[in-house]
């Protein structure tokens, strides 16, 4: 038996070693004029002399100004616009290609271009770069790759930066970070002030609100994001358990992302977790610090969002609200009858709102009916697992089913994925 759960452990591994990639390194020189939201950018990105690419795309946002492409080695480079079904808009295309001679050698990418921010992020009070600001260069479908950054940001003296790592160097107008993030989800929150609540227990979670004096909903924000840290580690967090984790307020009102980084953005000015949706929210949005892995392109987009969907109904059922645990599940099965299987499941032959309720909402049903199959002991010590080994398709997903619960429910999940 222990002979044959080490081949199981070692098969798991290799199928993440084989689906998820090695992380690229990124520096990021940002400078910007917080009073007209203008900015300029000069990204690098280095790629490793083991990588064997020939050729790189990225995509930029039609509305900046590329002054300067700088691809030292390579033998040719395009840039021409392309529509990009993610966003369905037009952006620009950046191609490179690269000789045979230059693989195995250390090469780097920089594009150096300006733009001002779109009106959703930012106010007078805080310029928001981040995931959903759409200010970075991104690898065509890969928006979401692990990326090791370096951010260094230029402001004028009197403003002050923040983002999801803390500083490692600050003077006067400059300021230095580095972290380990998606592509799309360097982030940078320019403003003239910032208030940070007193943490309720040493460390953890920390709330950071743009200008105006904090209110008692803020306190109630932190007071439910520390409940609902402590409810994630001693669960589906047992073995990679959050310690930090910060929750920006900067009031721009748009809408709420998690941050693989250990943060999350809730833009909304009347966010109140006395409201269940509310509560969900920030909950959904906290455990992305695990469900963040899968691809945001192909079917494996359910292991980010039907996962953060159901901890957060979790989240809500532990703190004792039953009935809007069932009236949630309930509406979520409702929408996803009559979906697509989830297995093979593309986002781009459908119509938008089918996305939601297949990854989603049909998502969580099933894993809601797992959790029924289980038991909650063995399903939260299956979630800790896949969260633990941060998961990113389904086929290891359904390796680590087996390894946990046996080759029954690996057989009953693969079935209920294919319906």
């Amino acid at each position: 038996m222990k002979a044959s759960l080490l081949l199981i452990g070692l098969l798991v591994a290799l199928v993440i070693a084989q689906t998820c990639q090695a992380t690229p390194v990124v520096e990021v020189q940002l400078q910007l004029e917080p009073k007209t939201h203008a900015f300029t950018c000069r990204y690098t990105w280095w790629i490793a002399p083991t990588d064997t690419t020939t050729s790189i795309a990225f995509n930029l946002n039609r509305r900046y100004h590329l002054a300067r492409l700088q691809t030292p080695g390579a033998d040719q480079q395009r840039v021409l616009p392309r529509y990009y079904p993610y966003f369905a808009d037009t952006l620009q295309r950046i191609a490179i290609h690269y000789p045979k001679a230059r693989i195995g050698k250390a090469r780097q990418i920089t594009l150096t271009y300006s733009g001002t921010l779109a009106k959703s992020y930012y106010t007078e009070q805080v310029n928001v770069f981040s995931a959903h600001s759409g200010w970075l260069p991104m690898r065509a479908y890969h928006e979401y790759d692990v990326v090791d950054y370096t951010l260094r940001v230029r402001a004028p003296a009197a403003y002050k930066v923040r983002s999801t790592s803390p500083g490692l160097r600050h003077r006067s107008g400059q300021w230095t970070f580095r972290g380990i993030t998606s592509a799309i989800e360097i982030t940078a929150l320019v403003a003239s002030q910032f208030n940070q609540l007193p943490p309720v227990a040493s460390g953890g979670m920390q709330v950071v609100k743009v200008g105006g004096v904090a209110t008692q909903d803020d306190a109630a924000l932190l007071q439910q994001a520390e409940a609902i840290r402590a409810f994630y580690n001693r669960t589906l967090g047992r073995q990679d358990s959050i310690t930090h984790f910060t929750i920006f307020l900067p009031g721009t009102n748009t809408d709420a992302f998690g941050l693989l980084d250990n943060a999350t953005i809730i833009t909304y000015t009347d966010f109140d977790v006395k409201k269940p949706d509310d509560l969900l929210i920030l909950a959904h949005e906290i455990s992305h610090k695990w469900w963040s892995w899968g691809s945001i392109h192909n079917e494996n987009d359910w292991l980010n969002e039907a996962f953060a969907t159901y901890s957060s109904l979790l989240y809500l059922q532990a703190s004792g609200d039953t009935a809007t645990y069932r009236t949630r599940l309930a509406q979520l099965a409702q929408s996803a009858a009559g979906t697509p299987a989830i297995l093979g499941f593309n986002r781009y032959q459908y119509e938008p709102t089918m996305y939601r309720r297949v990854i989603y909402n049909k998502g969580t049903v099933v894993l809601a009916a797992l959790h029924a199959r289980l038991g909650s002991a063995k399903y939260f010590d299956l979630l800790a697992t896949v969260a633990g080994r941060k998961i990113c398709t389904t086929k290891a997903l359904l390796a680590t089913v087996e390894e946990v619960a046996g080759s029954n429910t690996r057989a009953w999940l693969l079935a209920e994925l294919s319906q």
